[in-house]
This record gives structure tokens, sequence and C-alpha cells, in this order.
């Protein structure tokens, strides 16, 4: 019931036409913990019969656009932050994430440069040069709380052997998933 993830063609990286001259759409890729729609080009949309997203970006001219991500996040929800750390008793708040990656399987990696431990439902130390770790599908399941703000940072980049940039944030989530690091 908490998952909502969108791909919004405007903030922070606005894409307002794809690399095939589609128009760009926002698309909710999942809606109420459904998997809805997702991002397309011109073939991937003519092979499933689905409508054009505006998802297609290449690098440079020469380079074949792929489907990529624009501002890809999981969409706000109703908890207050304050709420959200008061009902952890042993966790982490993670604030600032950095390079990561992800696979068609949707397990991830990616690396945490800050965040604080929450000890007896209060912020405690702060933490660093960490990771986390996952399958996307099961992380999902676990949510159990979405903030009402929304946080977006415009310094990412999709690899996809082509570097694109991409909007990249999102709510305060809880959730359960692996941590490892110093």
């Amino acid at each position: 019931d908490y998952a909502h993830s969108i791909d919004d063609k405007l903030c922070p990286v606005p894409v307002f036409v794809d690399d095939e001259g589609t128009k760009a759409q926002d698309v909710k890729i999942i809606e109420n913990g459904i998997l809805k729609k997702y991002m397309h080009n011109k073939d991937s949309a003519n092979e499933l019969n689905m409508d054009l997203t505006g998802n297609a970006r290449a690098f440079k001219y020469s380079d074949e656009p792929l489907i990529r991500m624009r501002n890809t996040a999981i969409s706000r929800g109703k908890d207050k932050l304050n709420d959200m750390i008061s009902s952890i008793t042993d966790g982490y708040y993670l604030t600032k994430s950095s390079n990561g990656q992800a696979d068609s399987t949707s397990e991830f990696m990616f690396g945490v440069v800050m965040g604080y431990e929450i000890k007896n439902r209060k912020l405690g130390q702060a933490i660093k040069d960490t990771t986390i770790s996952g399958i996307a599908f099961d992380v999902l399941k676990t949510v159990t709380m979405i903030s009402d703000e929304m946080v977006w940072s415009s310094g990412g980049m999709c690899g996809k052997k082509q570097l694109i940039p991409v909007g990249m944030g999102g709510p305060a989530i809880k959730c359960k998933l692996n941590i490892g690091g110093r």
C-alpha cells in the first residue's frame, strides 16, 4: 500500500522531449503497491502495445537512445519525519547516498555518505562511508512509513553504457534493508 513510484519529467532534471523526439510524460510506475506502467522508448512501446513515455535518452547525438529514468522516486507519504524516528528503537536514518547500481532482478547496492544512528527513538551518532543493499521488491514489502517531505538532488548520473544526468531523491522511508561498512 505504501509503494508509489513515479518518473517525473520536470524536477530536478527537466526532460520535455526525449532523444527520439517523443514528448515526455510523467510515468506512475507503481501505484498502491502494484506495477502499473513502464518507461519506454519507441521500440519497447510498440512491441508491448503501450503508450510512449519519452524515456529514450542518449549521452551524445551519435549514441543509441536507451530507455532511461529522469527523476525517479517513491512518492511522498503522509508521515512526519519526527514520528518516523520516534517509532524506531534501534536503526539508522540515512540522509545522503552516493554511487550505486541495480540490475534487472532488482538487486541493488548504494553507498551512503551521511546518516545517523537511531537509538531509543532518538537520533544519535553520525555515521558515514557505509553501504546499503537488497532486492528492491523485497525491501518495498517492508515499508511501513513514508514521510510527507520530498528532498531532491540533481547531482546523479545513470551509467548504462552512457552517463546521463538524473534527479535523485524522495521522501524518508521506514523499511528494512541490509547495511554494512564502517
